[in-house]
């Protein structure tokens, strides 16, 4: 389990407060199962380039405890999208397997139509904070009607430096939601490549 963190400067944060201790104003707070590293990071590469769809269920049971720390009830699950030419490339996308997968386990719905990559972007593999950054400015945009008074939870993979969750929450945020939070199965260990 890695306990929540600020995207903006990775020092760990309190999800009640909207600001982090560095002064970031911090959107999303950001929940892993686990480090991107050994057995996990195995798993995940499986599912995600290797077309191990049926590997959603496991991994998504990992999502169920950290969902539970949470303080806000009636969250909406949220996928962050892939663009449509990404999606149609690898023939899914794997935060949506995970979303589906983890509704499933709790007996709710989850809302793939609540945000869109209107953009797409260069793979941010490789690339560095300020480069992700970057490249995800304007990539999303949130349905306000689904977004209005909410609190989402958004469902992706891997983070490595939160830019991917921070422009998705930011998004959600102009467009109403109330509280943005992230659950992703692995944090990456600064230093090591993804």
């Amino acid at each position: 389990m890695v306990e929540p963190f600020c995207p903006a400067c990775d020092r760990l944060v309190d999800p009640e407060s909207p600001v982090c201790r560095c002064r970031a104003p911090v959107p999303v707070f950001v929940l892993a199962a686990g480090p991107y590293q050994g057995p996990l990071r195995k798993a995940i590469h499986s599912f995600k380039y290797q077309g191990q769809r049926a590997g959603a269920t496991d991994l998504a049971a990992l999502l169920v405890p950290q969902l539970h720390r949470l303080p806000a009830t009636n969250l909406r699950i949220v996928p962050v999208p892939l663009h449509r030419r990404r999606e149609l490339a690898r023939g899914y996308n794997q935060s949506a397997l995970l979303a589906r997968a983890l509704a499933r386990h709790l007996e709710v719905k989850s809302d793939d139509k609540l945000l869109r990559r209107v953009r797409h972007t260069a793979p941010q593999v490789g690339l560095n904070r300020a480069a992700r950054a970057h490249n995800l400015r304007a990539a999303f945009t949130a349905d306000p009607a689904r977004c209005r008074g909410q609190a989402i939870v958004l469902i992706d993979d891997v983070c490595t430096t939160g830019a991917t969750l921070h422009a998705a929450a930011e998004a959600a945020v102009a467009a109403g939601a109330t509280r943005v939070y992230a659950l992703v199965l692995a944090r990456a260990v600064p230093g090591e490549d993804r």
